[in-house]
């Protein structure tokens, strides 16, 4: 085999060993190539740590046994011990060692194919079962991108005829992205920057930054006003042809740092989009509109200025366009059907929500993107109404920092390749205004780097941290099959009434083996002996609308650094959380259930249940937490000290520049945002669209 130069020969040793002993079975360097496309996502900091945190585990086994030997030469029992002494110690950079290593254990060992028939898992439907595709990108029937052959193409089926008219062929836009005084390129609406063999200077009357949610509602609405627009995004633009169903390809191509990101002290893991389309490429398609709780103290605390009419006409606009429906209740899956039996049991509100999808396959695969074009995610709705209307898109761009004065703004950016690597050219856009919708991290951290805004910057972040209980049911589920999130328990959701506190219990729609085992509260053996039962785990999180706030700050290297621990008052929501849903799991059948406690005895009823409660608290890295849903990092507000935009998504002392997306909630969302996020960036690409025409 060919091995990578991520790892040196003495750390591909060591993180084998690390491996057997995280998930209790023999591993090989195969493990540590599989990972090693990962490493490159890493900052040089993370990876010096990396290197330092695998070299201390090697030579500290020492002191452990009280006699010579390193980790890598215990046996297999020892090292396992060993890990665990980390995982359950009181300090906490040690239980943060094992988290780490943990993760990456499971990531590299359950994501090759020659893990799966020991935990029962079938693996992906490509190559194996042919659903055809339903339509292409805007770009691909355009002619502007042609690379690959389609997934329909390579697994025998055939598009369907007669996409809807918001998905019709665009016309190229007839200034194409032609730099000033540079090469020219392409004329079509995509570029991307991997294929761009020079320096770029454009031009345009308005810039998006990122285009996500947020960003490919602004681009839309913004070119259908008339206005010049040029989309960029530090991501490509990829299609269902490069949609693998494999987590290991699929993390690095949709996720920011392949899914490695995580708060500062590594404490809670960010699962944020990267590409055209953004988040929604890899979202589970649920759909919800603004809970009206949380509208009202926006209205009352925060000055939003929308009335109940406009921000009505927006979200109609947003459901129209995403062509949202109920989830029928013969597509409800197992996984989910759980919830819902549960919940009827103990008397508690639920409710099937309505998503973005065409004829759903029911593969599983949502948050690895669909492979099949099922899914009306802003790359197929927005971004074709605006490459038809004339907006262009400028890919593979990472914004670096906004230059210029009010009136004659200035995007410089890097190229990047494929890999998401540095290409050495850039992109430099002018234009008279600028819309930010890199998300609430990357938005504050480029506002941050170019010394713009107020005080308010960075600051007011909420990440609807969540946390996983597992529970073993006598029968199979195969949760990672059929609609991932169809039922959602409302039971505890106080925010949709005065929009405070409160939480939902989500089903987790990442239910394949790699992540599933970063969930396992369990090291060795024991681990092994839980993945054994994959097919007959049930999974669910506890979402919670959390109240404390965190903060955005930008490294030595440029990236976002996020500062952030659930205060008191969500640590005791987030037990609360995880006690009701194990509670509904027992209420449901379930034989065992796993509180995500690292060590922690499976609970078995309701007595072992309260007794395992009693003592828990919630610890940094012995309790995983996750977050899909960063929000409110230059929140929107009537008053200039409290807030980093104005009513209308302005940045404070910038005039020109306005932020349109989850980084102006005043306050956590409670509910999957994307509805909310696209409803407040159409509103401000229409104010936007005003001051153009001044």
């Amino acid at each position: 085999m060919a091995t990578s130069g991520a790892w040196s020969p003495v750390e591909r040793r060591i993180f084998a060993a690390v491996v057997a002993a995280a998930v209790g079975d023999p591993a090989g360097d195969d493990v540590a190539e599989a990972v090693a496309p990962f490493l490159e996502h890493l900052s040089r900091v993370d990876r010096l740590r990396l290197r330092a945190l695998l070299l201390g585990l090697e030579y500290g086994a020492p002191l452990f046994r009280l006699r010579p030997g390193r980790f890598t030469s215990l046996p297999p029992a020892e090292r396992e011990a060993y890990l665990a002494s980390w995982a359950r110690s009181r300090l906490a950079p040690r239980r943060q060692g094992a988290a780490v290593l943990r993760a990456l254990a499971s990531l590299a060992y359950y994501g090759r194919d020659a893990a799966w028939p020991d935990v029962g898992y079938d693996g992906p439907w490509l190559g194996r079962v042919a659903v055809p595709v339903v339509r292409a990108s805007a770009w691909e029937r355009a002619g502007a991108r042609t690379q690959g052959a389609s997934q329909g193409e390579r697994e025998g089926g055939v598009a369907a005829n007669g996409p809807a008219a918001s998905d019709a062929a665009a016309p190229n836009h007839p200034g194409g992205l032609t730099p000033v005084g540079s090469a020219a390129v392409p004329r079509t609406p995509l570029t991307l920057g991997r294929d761009v063999a020079s320096d770029l200077h454009l031009r345009a009357d308005a810039v998006v930054v990122g285009l996500g949610a947020g960003g490919c509602a602004a681009l839309a609405r913004l070119a259908e006003l008339g206005v010049d627009t040029v989309g960029i995004e530090a991501g490509g633009a990829p299609t269902a042809a490069e949609y693998t169903q494999r987590e290991l390809e699929m993390l690095p191509l949709l996720y920011h740092d392949a899914g490695l990101r995580s708060t500062a002290d590594k404490a809670i893991t960010i699962l944020q989009g990267r590409g055209v389309g953004g988040s929604t490429l890899h979202n589970t398609g649920m759909v919800y509109r603004p809970p009206e709780g949380i509208v009202g103290r926006w209205r009352e605390e925060h000055g939003l200025d929308l009335t109940d009419a406009e921000l009505g006409r927006h979200v109609a606009d947003v459901l129209d366009t995403l062509g949202a429906v109920p989830i029928p209740q013969e597509r409800v899956n197992t996984n989910n059907d759980i919830l819902r039996r549960g919940a009827e049991r103990l008397g508690w509100r639920w409710r099937t929500p309505h998503h973005n999808r065409i004829e759903c396959s029911g593969c599983g695969y949502c948050m690895l993107g669909c492979a099949y074009d099922r899914k009306n995610n802003a790359a197929l709705t927005y971004v074709p109404r605006a490459v038809a209307a004339g907006a262009r898109i400028l890919a593979d761009a990472a914004a670096e920092r906004i230059e210029g004065r009010p009136g004659a703004w200035r995007v410089v950016c890097g190229l990047r390749d494929a890999a998401g690597r540095p290409t050495g050219r850039r992109a430099v856009i002018e234009a008279k205004v600028l819309l930010l919708a890199a998300g609430a991290l990357e938005t504050p951290a480029l506002l941050l780097r170019s010394g713009l805004g107020n005080r308010r910057v960075g600051r007011g972040l909420r990440l609807h941290p969540a946390a996983t209980v597992l529970a073993r049911f006598p029968d199979d589920v195969i949760a990672w099959r059929g609609l991932p999130q169809a039922v959602l328990v409302e039971e505890f959701a106080s925010f949709f009434d005065d929009g405070r506190g409160g939480f939902l219990l989500v089903p987790n729609p990442a239910t394949w083996p790699s992540l599933m085992g970063t969930l396992v509260p369990a090291i060795g053996a024991a681990h092994r002996e839980i993945m054994r039962d994959l097919p007959r785990l049930a999974s669910a999180s506890v979402l919670v609308h959390d109240e404390g706030a965190g903060r955005v700050r930008v490294g030595r290297d440029g990236r976002p650094r996020v500062v952030y621990w659930p205060d008191a008052g969500d640590r005791g929501t987030l037990l609360r959380g995880i006690g009701a849903l194990a509670r509904l799991y027992l209420a449901a059948g379930a034989e065992r259930v796993y509180l995500p406690f690292t060590g922690m005895a499976p609970v078995t009823d309701e007595a072992s249940l309260d007794a395992a409660l009693a003592g828990a608290r919630l610890r940094r890295y012995a309790t995983p937490l996750t977050s899909v849903h960063p929000q409110g990092t230059c929140a929107l507000g009537a008053d200039p000290s409290a807030s980093a935009t104005d009513p209308r998504g302005a940045l404070r002392g910038a005039p020109g520049i306005f932020v349109c997306d989850a980084s102006l909630f005043p306050t956590s969302v409670g509910v999957p945002p994307q509805v909310t996020i696209m409803a407040l960036a159409t509103a401000v690409a229409e104010r936007v669209a005003e001051e153009v025409r001044r």
